[in-house]
């Protein structure tokens, strides 16, 4: 079961990526029937190192937007179970670990944000992709 599931994820992921990369980048044929658009070599396959870093930076955007949403959900349910526990030690016990999970679930996503951030500012970039200019002093 757990080989099924995994490979799921990973087929999943890469119909995203390959979607992402076509539709995103512009490289479906247009009505025209051209596949550059506006003749910009970027949209012809023409890819750079920076194009694939942006992409990734975009993903996990998405991966970050949605583990911290469930993550958001899980709390309240934790919070709806404990309520309509009735006073039974065993429910409040599994509401309990639901919001001790989502809660971890929380830290785990902002540890991965600050993460991020800090190997996109270590290699000289922003929270777009693009280079970052410093400051004027």
């Amino acid at each position: 079961m757990l080989k099924k599931n995994i490979l799921l994820i990973v087929f999943l992921g890469l119909f995203v990526f390959n979607i992402s990369l076509a539709y995103g980048q512009g490289i479906v044929p247009s009505a025209t029937g051209k596949s550059c658009a506006g003749g910009d070599a970027t949209y012809c396959g023409n890819y750079e190192l920076n194009d694939f870093v942006s992409l990734a930076i975009n993903v996990s955007k998405w991966i970050l937007g949605i583990v911290g949403s469930l993550s958001l959900v899980m709390f309240i349910y934790g919070g709806v179970m404990f309520l309509i526990s009735g006073g039974g030690s065993e429910k409040i016990s599994q509401a309990k670990k639901i919001i001790v999970a989502a809660v971890i679930g929380l830290i785990i996503v902002f540890a991965s944000f600050l993460i991020i951030k800090f190997v996109m500012g270590s290699m000289g970039l922003d929270w777009s992709g693009k280079i970052a200019v410093p400051a004027a002093k």
